[in-house]
């Protein structure tokens, strides 16, 4: 994008922001971060930066589920990884006066003007996953991204007898998620001289980017040894690409999340583990933290919770806490059993 359109885009961005918050601010309104529901009403908006990824999808299945158990009416609306739409949702929940505004933001920087909406607005605002970089929040409810990269470091060190050559795949650098994963894998894999990363490439969280980024990566380097892959979408392109060349399972992979086809992959033996983040236990936890905020009860400001190192050894133990808390859905056919 040329310097002229991303300036007149910002400009746009702001004026729809500025309109949001006069027209909708209800004056009188409670302090959005006490944890008090303005209206009083049980009513709360989901934004989701997509619903394009299994992950996302489960936390939704999550939240709708936990929704009926407090007592919550909830609509789930996609942003589809829109930075303007993500903002014209929240412009319409706020317009509409909605108990909660619970946003899972696109990107961390675009999210503040969402939530500022909300604040003027005096409508209590939740986020999860990414965290906005502006506004006041109720609460943020996110796992562990920095020892969710730790984990896989240590991993794929353990896979790879601690020496070998690998290629590290980023996720969407535009958010905190993405870049803390980085951070705590590449801090941690610098404690193994004898492992060297010979290629880092962002993919964007995406399945079909991570494959042309694999591909390419191995036309330059084909005799590597691992890949990291910072969620397990991009480890499932990944794992494409692997399998053109008959590399799927002799290069470790090591992904994050624990969707359904990681899971299988796992339990097949083309991919070594996952750092399992259980998005509809996530799901669940963001909407009974936004029950208990329409009832006016205090709620802690940030709620971090740990994933699980899941391997051929461990899968089939994570398959059944998934159907243990309802999601039956993520647990692959191959594990139903």
């Amino acid at each position: 994008m040329s310097v002229t359109r991303t300036v007149r885009a910002a400009a746009a961005l702001a004026a729809v922001t500025a309109l949001a918050l006069t027209g909708c601010s209800r004056g009188s309104a409670s302090d959005p971060a006490s944890g008090k529901a303005a209206s009083g009403k049980k009513t709360a908006t989901l934004i989701m930066s997509t619903l394009n990824n299994p992950f996302f999808v489960s936390v939704g299945n999550g939240a709708k589920s936990q929704a009926a158990k407090s007592g919550v009416k909830l609509s789930v609306q996609n942003a589809n990884n829109s930075d303007s739409t993500a903002l014209n949702l929240a412009t319409t929940a706020v317009s509409k006066q909605v108990g909660a505004l619970i946003i899972d933001p696109v990107s961390s920087t675009s999210a503040t003007a969402s939530v500022k909406q909300a604040n003027g607005a005096g409508i209590p605002v939740m986020a999860f996953d990414r965290k906005p970089e502006g506004g006041k929040l109720s609460s943020f409810i996110g796992y562990d991204a920095i020892q969710a990269g730790r984990n896989a470091a240590d991993a794929l060190a353990k896979s790879l007898g601690e020496k070998g050559t690998i290629v590290e795949i980023q996720g969407l650098l535009g958010t905190n998620v993405a870049q803390d994963r980085s951070k705590g894998f590449e801090e941690e894999i610098a404690k193994y001289p004898h492992i060297k990363t010979v290629a880092k490439q962002a993919a964007d969280f995406d399945r079909a980017k991570a494959l042309d980024v694999m591909t390419n990566i191995l036309q330059a380097h084909p005799d590597i040894d691992g890949v990291y892959a910072a969620n397990d979408e991009m480890a499932m392109g990944a794992l494409a690409a692997l399998k053109s060349r008959h590399l799927a399972g002799k290069v470790k992979l090591v992904g994050n999340d624990g969707i359904a086809d990681a899971l299988a992959a796992i339990q097949a033996g083309t991919m070594y583990a996952t750092n399992a983040e259980s998005p509809y236990a996530l799901g669940q936890k963001v909407v009974s933290l936004t029950g208990q905020v329409l009832d006016g009860k205090k709620v802690s400001a940030a709620e971090t919770l740990q994933g699980k190192l899941v391997t051929k050894s461990t899968v089939r133990e994570y398959a059944q806490y998934l159907v243990s808390i309802g999601d039956s859905a993520d647990v692959p056919a191959s594990l139903r059993k």
